[in-house]
């Protein structure tokens, strides 16, 4: 055998038992078994300190609405949309998923928002993390809750919904509370991920509650014609959603602090029609009392 043979099959074979590595890790992600599963009180225990509650004025209990931030963290984005459900009577719970993992803000631009770490189906865990603390807060209305997801948060809910509908608990859970979704009233999505690795594009999904949704024609980072094929068969099958499609603007258009660098843009007139749909959905579905 030449040496030029040699070292071709070793070459050959170093590559294959990288192939066999790399489709080993995807398949583990792809179902779940990347993560030890541990108990809820754990994972509870790792996120409540790093919720942001804003309460009405009074002692409640209030209606609440759950916040779940896009891909790049918590923005002013959430603080905006906390301030509109608070002055309409809903109490608003920022879910800050990166902080507690340690992920700063130029690391979830680079990891989480190309998909490197923390798919929907792990962060799901922290859903059912925040509706335990919910129901424990003797100030919030744990029977009117309302969850809402921007982006990477709305990918989030639909895996959640997705595990549920199927019998299984997010990645790094061994269970959760059953019923999971008690007390969840509607569900509002904005430009919301559900292309890739997202299961509600292959997976049934039975949603917990009406969902509004809101799409961004020609969005470059979240297809919006996948998305509306998955809310289409929903509908099909029997479930309360609607979606609607805004048009001239970007992924992000509510989010007022983009990165230096980003192509993505606010745009004032479509956050205002978006923010207004949000505070006129909350109000529909949990029923505020007015301030």
């Amino acid at each position: 055998m030449t040496s030029a043979l040699y070292i071709a099959l070793v070459l050959f074979g170093m590559l294959g038992l990288l192939g066999v590595a790399i489709a080993r890790h995807l398949w583990r992600r792809l179902t779940g078994q990347h993560l030890q599963r541990d108990a809820l009180k754990r994972h509870r225990a790792l996120i409540e300190p790093h919720l942001q509650t804003r309460y009405p004025p009074g002692e409640g209990p209030f209606p609440v609405v759950l916040l779940f931030h896009g891909c790049g963290g918590v923005r002013q984005i959430m603080d905006d949309y906390a301030r509109a459900a608070v002055k309409a009577g809903v109490a608003a719970v920022i879910v800050d998923s990166h902080t507690p993992r340690g992920i700063a803000y130029e690391a979830a631009l680079a990891q989480v928002c190309t998909g490197r770490i923390l798919w929907g189906r792990e962060r799901a865990a922290d859903v059912h993390a925040a509706l335990a603390v919910v129901r424990d807060d003797p100030r919030l209305d744990a029977s009117r809750v309302v969850l809402a997801g921007w982006s990477h948060g709305g990918w989030t809910l639909m895996d959640a919904f997705t595990l549920q509908t199927h019998g299984q608990s997010p990645d790094g859970l061994s269970s959760v509370p059953q019923p999971a979704f008690a007390g969840v009233k509607g569900v509002f999505l904005i430009y919301p991920y559900v292309s890739g690795p997202a299961l509600a594009r292959r997976r049934e999904t039975r949603l917990p509650a009406p969902t509004e949704v809101v799409l961004v024609a020609d969005d470059s980072m979240a297809s919006e014609h996948e998305a509306a094929d998955v809310f289409k068969r929903m509908k099909e099958a029997g479930a309360s959603v609607t979606w609607s499609t805004l048009g001239g603007v970007t992924h992000g258009f509510d989010e007022p602090d983009h990165h230096p660098t980003s192509q993505l843009r606010y745009d004032e007139d479509a956050t205002r029609q978006t923010r207004g749909a949000f505070v006129e959905f909350l109000k529909r579905q949990l029923d505020p009392k007015p301030l």
